[in-house]
């Protein structure tokens, strides 16, 4: 028999929240263009960027492309080349996202080449990602699972080496979701191929990084994503699900006891 849950998707992460995640960067971009020129234009480029994933994955394409020309406009202009390789892959997500996957591979190579030059391991596991998407859209599930395994290997590499308390919470946290996004994917198409064993195998693993990365209610205890609830993210970094913060009554984050809720916060 498989795990339990096995006769769908685990666990399929439907906390995202697009529209919120959409709402910080355009934020950012309305201060960026309230202070005016002599403000950055590393905050407006970045705000762009970001603004442009959100767009993208909202399905909202052309706006997720405008915004993405811009932010590459300025890395272009100031020579930053780890903010090209963002854009380059968040181009090669929109070409994917169209099904023009033709103009996406290119792209990745793009961005890849890049990542690898500045050394950005935890670009190249999203690149990989990517990549193994399109094979599976071409149904060449076989490439698929070939490229998800060189991402995993890159994503456990870069997760061995993380501090915790280096570092932040959030960052640290990286490797595993990438491990968490990839392991999805290749149960999906583990199930598709019929192979039993290594599907048994991802669905394992994939618990074991939902435990690893503690996405659960810290109020409720329930997992973070079997259900479509709403979220929210303290100043602190901890995810809770947005009725129990509500209904809890403190100021100070249930996790780490930090007075990081300021009045009307959520």
């Amino acid at each position: 028999m498989l795990p339990e849950g096995e006769g769908r998707r685990p666990a399929q992460l439907q906390q995202a929240d697009y529209e919120k995640a959409l709402f910080f960067p355009c934020k950012a971009a309305e201060l960026v263009n309230d202070y005016g020129k002599g403000w950055s234009l590393k905050y407006r480029a970045m705000s762009q960027y970001h603004m442009a994933v959100a767009y993208r994955l909202l399905g909202h394409l052309g706006s997720a492309m405008d915004c993405c020309e811009e932010s590459m406009k300025i890395a272009l202009q100031h020579g930053d080349r780890p903010l090209q390789a963002l854009c380059l892959l968040c181009f090669a997500d929109i070409h994917r996202s169209r099904g023009d996957l033709e103009t996406a591979f290119p792209r990745y190579d793009s961005a890849m080449s890049i990542m690898t030059e500045i050394g950005n391991r935890l670009g190249q596991v999203q690149v990989l990602l990517g990549v193994a998407k399109c094979w599976v859209a071409r149904k060449a599930l076989d490439k698929a699972l070939d490229v998800i395994e060189r991402a995993q290997d890159l994503a456990e590499e870069v997760g061995s080496k993380v501090r915790p308390d280096s570092v932040s919470w959030v960052w640290s946290q990286e490797p595993k979701l990438s491990q968490l996004k990839l392991h999805c994917l290749s149960e999906s198409i583990c199930r598709s191929k019929g192979l039993q064993r290594e599907l048994r195998a991802h669905v394992v693993r994939f618990h074991e990084c939902v435990e690893e990365t503690e996405l659960y209610c810290g109020l409720c205890g329930e997992s973070i994503g079997e259900r479509n609830n709403r979220l929210q993210a303290l100043p602190c970094s901890h995810i809770f699900h947005l009725r129990c913060l509500q209904n809890n009554g403190t100021r100070n984050c249930p996790n780490c006891r930090r007075s990081s809720m300021k009045p009307g916060f959520v």
